[in-house]
């Protein structure tokens, strides 16, 4: 029976070498903020430099996700959920989480442990494939079909573990070593991975060390803590400012995504802390009361007449409740403090869209929204009303190639490739328009064929 089936084993073990291939499937929701993003670039380049990275070509994405959790994903992407942030009591804990994570970035831990997950699905694919074909067999050639099954398994996780949680120690020890060369301390990462054994006893009470993906948060501790202990540097040693950055975060992100009443009791009125006013203006914008966030807002901007983040809150909150013309001001404000932030040109180019008081305000919509898509062409909501923008003074071509960058975004080839060949029709010479256009074609039939291919799988 085996001698007859093992050229079929062989086509079925082929096949599935070809169709291993670990996927970031779970989907995932991403904040936008400028500010946020702007303390968080403040806390990685830094350590991106100090690793030998390229801060540019690193990506930090927040993710609207209550665990506790970070990660680095696609090569130079770092994903922090509020989670986290939320959880931290203050940036030497968060920098410490980045040092780790970068750690990874820096050692090639990704590449490396998509080359090791697919050696352990293949070994249990193998394993399980001949396994079969001795069970059906039957008698005490399907007992050792199930043990082959069963062992085979096992030894391709344990090996996979092994490397996963030899990765973690090593990018532990990058980590410290960013932290030393920025006379930063690593206090923030010992305290983080304190939280993460309470949640991991908790959670699983006493695990394998040998079946996890981390080494036990203990071991990771003792090592933290013996370099802690023996550092130079001070428990509180951080730049400059980061200790105010990190508690107006904490107020902001904690303000928008946790119930305004927890917010007030969080911060009561006798609290005049710039961070507190922060928090409760957020907490009335939302109930709504808006005089009273107003009143908290205006204090700031009395305290910080410069801080560009101020009067982008304050504009926000003036265009969300109606009033155009203030919000244009405010958001005018913002931008000409902070003139290279994508996300409050967007907003900036957004509110002048819709204030038609003055027809010059069209002209600036557009070049608010160019400069910002210019900044960064990730931002979906920019060429969403750049089309808009180009909609309305009839440049045809622009909007079709604008409509067809939002389409690339919203990852919906098909819409692409529309939009794309109507833009090719009436861009005359606008040889960069045509080049872009191009580029998004190519890109967007490349995504119909792998999507067409991996439904055929």
């Amino acid at each position: 029976m085996l001698a007859l089936n093992m050229n079929k084993i062989i086509s079925i073990i082929l096949s599935l070498i070809l169709i291993i291939t670990p996927t970031f499937a779970n989907a995932i929701s991403l904040i936008r903020d400028a500010e946020i993003e702007d303390t968080l670039r403040a806390y990685g380049n830094p350590i991106f430099r100090v690793a030998g990275l390229n801060p540019d070509a690193i990506h930090i994405f927040i993710v609207n996700d209550p665990t506790i959790n970070a990660y680095v994903a696609g090569g130079a992407n770092m994903f922090i959920h509020t989670g986290l942030i939320l959880r931290t009591d203050n940036s030497a804990m968060l920098l410490g989480v980045m040092a780790h994570e970068t750690g990874h970035m820096a050692g090639g831990h990704l590449a490396q442990g998509t080359e090791k997950l697919k050696n352990a699905q293949l070994g249990s694919i193998i394993s399980a494939v001949l396994g079969m074909a001795l069970a059906v067999g039957g008698g005490q050639a399907g007992g050792a079909g199930m043990a082959v099954i069963s062992a085979g398994q096992e030894v391709a996780l344990r090996n996979y573990l092994h490397f996963s949680r030899a990765n973690e120690s090593a990018a532990d020890q990058a980590g410290l070593n960013y932290l030393d060369q920025l006379k930063i301390t690593a206090a923030g990462m010992l305290h983080i991975l304190e939280i993460l054994r309470q949640n991991e006893n908790r959670s699983y009470g006493n695990p394998d060390p040998y079946v996890r993906t981390h080494p036990l948060n203990i071991d990771r501790i003792t090592h933290i803590r013996d370099h802690v202990m023996n550092s130079p540097l001070k428990e509180d040693a951080v730049p400059v400012g980061f200790a105010e950055r990190h508690a107006r975060m904490l107020a902001k992100l904690g303000g928008f995504i946790n119930p305004p009443d927890q917010t007030l009791l969080e911060y009561p009125l006798k609290d005049n802390s710039i961070p507190a006013r922060y928090a409760r203006a957020i907490a009335y914008y939302r109930i709504p009361e808006l005089d009273k966030s107003l009143a908290e807002l205006d204090s700031l901007i009395k305290e910080r007449p410069n801080d560009p983040f101020f009067h982008e809150l304050r504009g926000q909150i003036l265009f969300e409740n109606g009033k155009v013309q203030e919000a244009t001001e405010s958001y005018a404000r913002a931008v000409k403090l902070l003139p290279k932030s994508a996300l409050i040109l967007t907003d900036y180019g957004k509110v002048l869209l819709t204030n038609e008081s003055s027809k010059d305000n069209l002209a600036k919509s557009l070049a608010a929204l160019e400069k910002s898509a210019l900044l960064d062409n990730s931002n979906i909501d920019a060429w969403h009303y750049l089309a808009i923008v180009y909609g309305k003074m009839g440049n045809q071509g622009r909007f079709y190639l604008a409509s067809a960058e939002e389409a690339s975004l919203a990852d919906n080839p098909t819409e692409v490739i529309r939009f794309v060949n109507l833009a090719l029709k009436t861009i005359k010479n606008d040889n960069p328009a045509k080049l872009r256009a191009n580029d998004l074609k190519l890109i967007a039939e490349k995504e119909k064929i792998d999507r067409k291919n991996d439904g055929q799988q």
